[in-house]
């Protein structure tokens, strides 16, 4: 004769089996949590690190393009004073042409630089001839 377990205890074991299972998937999920927290801590740290170079080197860049800035200003300024204050060569006293072509650009390019325009336009060049005649 067999011994028929009491259905309560049965209800019992299976409770308490049901909860074991879940509180082990509940600690699972906690240790991934903090995993997955100190990856982004790890994360962050190193973009901190990354960022503090990006700003070293912009700091620079920005640094030495103003101090570019200063000398091509003054470069331009004294072009400029320089063209002003020069009285007009006579015709039959002119510059070589390459001479007078070179201080022209040189104007030019001064000017340009102060009205933030480009200094030389690029031609409106032809497109390449269509080798298969379509349109």
């Amino acid at each position: 004769m067999a011994l028929m377990p009491n259905p309560m205890l049965l209800y019992a074991v299976a409770g308490a089996l049901v909860i074991g299972v879940a509180s082990g998937y509940k600690v699972r999920d906690w240790q991934c949590d903090a995993a997955f927290a100190k990856a982004l801590e790890k994360a962050e740290k190193l973009r901190v690190k990354k960022q503090e170079i990006v700003d070293d080197v912009s700091q620079t860049y920005e640094f030495e393009r103003d101090q570019a800035d200063v000398v091509a200003t003054e470069r331009t300024n004294t072009i400029r004073e320089i063209y002003k204050t020069t009285p007009a060569v006579p015709v039959d006293c002119a510059a070589p042409d390459a001479l007078r072509r070179l201080l022209e650009g040189s104007v030019r390019d001064a000017n340009a630089a102060a009205t933030g325009k480009p200094s030389v336009e690029v031609p409106n060049t032809p497109s390449p001839p269509n080798i298969f005649n379509r349109p």
